[in-house]
């Protein structure tokens, strides 16, 4: 995990992450709309859109400095693999977003697998990080189970908190977001 810190605050770096169009984007804005002073902003960087938000905490950590959260996404098709590698960058925690379609069940793949290739290459370990599943849009395929699709992703049964969405409720009241953001502070009052 990679955090800035100094004394009086600490900063941390969120990635939503998956194959392109899987409802990043939306959940994103659930996520700022929860934080009234919380705005996403869009970049382009050639075909793809990153699109961040960042807000202080309001509630202090155990040793009474501020947590910044940044919360980061890439829309569109990623031509090159370092924009993903960028996205994952100084990462403190990662939301794995799948559509839950099974005509996508190929890109979700493809991306579940660049996201191991790219944290393994740069040195990072999924194991240090917070870490969530957020399977989206299942109201639009209610014959899809959950339990199955972690199966056929290679998801060790309780090891990796996994969350149902749909695309009415894209961040299903931020349990994803809000479990990765826990597992952070948890690390964060172990080292203070």
């Amino acid at each position: 995990m990679t955090v800035e810190q100094d004394a009086r605050q600490v900063s941390v770096k969120v990635a939503l992450a998956g194959a392109a169009d899987t409802g990043k984007l939306a959940m994103l804005r659930a996520i700022a709309a929860r934080f009234s002073t919380a705005t996403v902003r869009e970049h382009p960087v050639g075909s793809l859109r990153v699109h961040r938000v960042e807000w202080t905490e309001s509630q202090t950590l155990p040793d009474g400095r501020f947590l910044n959260v940044a919360v980061h996404s890439l829309t569109g098709e990623a031509e090159y693999n370092a924009a993903e590698e960028l996205l994952l960058r100084a990462v403190a925690g990662i939301v794995f977003v799948v559509d839950v379609d099974p005509a996508k069940f190929q890109a979700t793949w493809d991306s579940l697998m660049r996201l191991s290739d790219n944290t393994k290459r740069n040195g990072y370990d999924l194991h240090s990080v917070g870490l969530a599943i957020q399977y989206h849009r299942a109201d639009l395929h209610p014959e899809v189970d959950p339990a199955r699709l972690d199966q056929r992703l290679g998801v060790p049964p309780g090891i990796i908190p996994r969350f149902v969405s749909s695309s009415r409720t894209p961040d299903a009241e931020g349990l994803a977001f809000d479990s990765v953001l826990s597992q952070i502070r948890q690390r964060l009052s172990k080292k203070a």
